[in-house]
């Protein structure tokens, strides 16, 4: 059962790939090619396909069974500004009240670019290999991807080829957004990596480790990234161990290790744990402290804060 709160998931997808319209669709993944415990953790999805500027009209579902859909795919065919302004605010504000929305930029970059990302130049398919910087990366060492832009500006890599990311995750109020090419099913870790995107998408936890172990991060100069509302971005190694979060259900105390993402926002603020859930809330601490890679230590007010990414 998917916790019944506010979930929110950008798919950006460079490349082409077809989808069904609603359920598991089959360029995603091959559930058969599974093992047993990860094909026993995944979950019905129900979706709205926009294949063409003429199916835009889609999005006024939205507006008026918002909870009826997990997951809103645009495929490479659609325009952004095939959407009026209208169908466009309507998309946007779903997403940001706790959806999610599977885009296919290629040949399109006015998407990655609304969604906070700044995208490079084309690059050749070939086999991209795992950051190991987010728990939806679980079983994943290396998977082969069609060609697509290097990304440039991102909260957290999730895939890399020659040096530079090809695949990462944004973060837009309420909603992650993730930019990736498109990931052959049938070679290396990629039908793993398509099921664990598909799920953490829809808002279930990513399904389980089945190699005995999970990928970690890997060495780096930090380990989180705190944004600030003036746009200012801050890395380093968090020196506050644990953050007090207050909710309609009762007040909880989570260690920095289990967490992925804090939102800070004016009426409630949304902590991602690193198993899956996603709480709103009210964090009762005042300050943020963090180490710098220079060594300097910095004291950051809650109140100053947009958000902190953990790698």
């Amino acid at each position: 059962m998917k916790f019944n709160i506010s979930k929110a998931v950008i798919f950006v997808m460079i490349g082409a790939l077809a989808f069904s319209l609603v359920g598991f669709a089959d360029y995603a993944y091959r559930k058969e090619a599974l093992h047993p415990d990860v094909q026993r953790a995944l979950h019905q999805v129900e979706e709205v396909v926009i294949t063409g500027a003429g199916e835009t009209s889609k999005v006024w579902e939205l507006q008026e069974n918002p909870e009826s859909v997990d997951i809103v795919y645009i495929d490479a065919d659609v325009a952004k500004g095939d959407f009026s302004s209208s169908q466009w605010n309507i998309l946007r504000n779903w997403l940001k009240d706790g959806h999610t929305v599977w885009v296919d930029t290629h040949r399109n970059s006015a998407f990655l670019k609304a969604f906070g990302f700044s995208p490079g130049p084309e690059m050749d398919g070939g086999t991209a290999t795992s950051t190991g910087a987010h728990k939806v990366l679980t079983d994943v060492g290396k998977v082969s991807t069609d060609s697509g832009v290097e990304l440039r500006r991102y909260d957290v890599p999730l895939l890399q080829r020659n040096g530079e990311v090809v695949a990462a995750l944004n973060y837009l109020d309420r909603g992650l957004i993730i930019a990736t090419g498109n990931i052959r099913n049938d070679k290396h870790d990629g039908n793993r990596l398509l099921a664990n995107l598909y799920e953490f998408g829809a808002g279930y936890p990513v399904p389980p480790s089945v190699q005995g172990g999970e990928t970690v991060p890997p060495p780096g100069s930090y380990n989180v990234k705190v944004t600030l509302q003036g746009g200012e971005d801050v890395t380093g190694t968090l020196i506050t161990d644990t953050f007090q979060f207050q909710t309609p259900y009762g007040n909880f105390t989570f260690y920095k290790d289990e967490i992925s993402f804090i939102l800070v926002a004016p009426r409630m603020d949304l902590i991602e744990l690193k198993r899956g859930d996603r709480l709103l809330g009210t964090l009762s601490a005042q300050v943020v402290r963090m180490r710098q890679p220079s060594g300097e230590v910095r004291t950051l007010r809650i109140e100053n804060l947009s958000k902190i990414v953990w790698r």
